[in-house]
């Protein structure tokens, strides 16, 4: 009997002690060498999103300029798609180019007023304010710039435009002719800047402006003020245009003083040559 219960313990002793030793097994296995293998990599996530994601940051931040700049230098000249419109209604507003080949809208409405107290040319607001200063400038030197023509609406330019072609038609000219010749002294609906209300025409009491005094002030003094001669007697190639000492047009004074100092016309100064 005695020796049937020590079998008995023996046994159980055993099979306590290989249930123990599995148990330690599994520990080993599942909790303490699962918590050295996971630590590490979650440690080394973390460093490399800290160390990566500020240089991934900053590697865009330096290349998007230079992609940019690239592809600003590939695109077409402004030229192709200008739009005077647009540019009247931008910062650059007094440097927009309105002739045959960039015409402006025929519905363009600018916020006009009178160029100097009482009379009745207008003229893009800030033109208007600028050609004042102009204006009582001259006075301080017995200089009387007397405005004869500014803004000059889609329909009246049109007429005028019509009433010149016929002139040249009685002529004698051709239809395609009196065209051409009209085309160099008054421009048709929609290519002439007096449309926006950026240019100005002055007259004399004495015939022939360009022997007055008046003219040889404006040449003098006008840039100081932003205005330039429009149509210069040299520049008539570039400009399409005959000379027309009584057109002045509004720039700006440094652009002004510019065009004035290299002798440019407008064409030129923006590169629409």
């Amino acid at each position: 009997m005695k020796k049937r219960q020590l079998k008995i313990r023996g046994i159980l002793l055993i099979s306590l002690v290989i249930i123990l030793g599995s148990l330690l097994i599994l520990y080993f296995a599942f909790c303490r060498g699962g918590d050295y293998n996971t630590a590490p990599i979650e440690t080394t996530t973390e460093e490399e999103i800290v160390t990566e994601a500020p240089s991934d940051v900053v590697d865009e931040e330096t290349t998007a300029p230079e992609e940019t700049t690239e592809e600003a230098t590939t695109e077409p000249v402004i030229w192709d798609n200008y739009n005077p419109a647009k540019i009247l209604a931008g910062d650059n507003w007094a440097l927009t180019l309105i002739n045959k080949n960039y015409p402006l809208d025929k519905n363009y409405l600018p916020n006009t007023a009178p160029v100097i107290e009482g009379s009745s040319v207008k003229a893009d607001i800030r033109v208007a304010e600028a050609y004042r200063l102009m204006y009582n400038a001259a006075l301080t030197e017995d200089v009387v710039l007397t405005p004869y023509s500014g803004y000059c609406g889609y329909q009246r330019q049109k007429n005028i435009y019509d009433n010149k072609v016929q002139a040249f038609v009685l002529q004698g000219l051709t239809e395609d002719e009196a065209k051409l010749s009209a085309e160099k002294r008054v421009e048709p609906a929609g290519c002439s800047e007096n449309g926006a209300g950026l240019a100005v025409d002055v007259i004399s009491a004495s015939a022939g402006l360009s022997s007055t005094n008046e003219y040889k002030w404006l040449v003098a003094n006008a840039h100081n003020y932003g205005f330039v001669l429009r149509y210069p007697e040299d520049k008539t190639e570039i400009t399409g245009m005959i000379y027309q000492p009584w057109h002045w047009r509004y720039v700006g004074i440094e652009v002004a003083t510019e065009m004035k100092e290299q002798n440019l016309c407008l064409e030129e100064f923006l590169g629409a040559v």
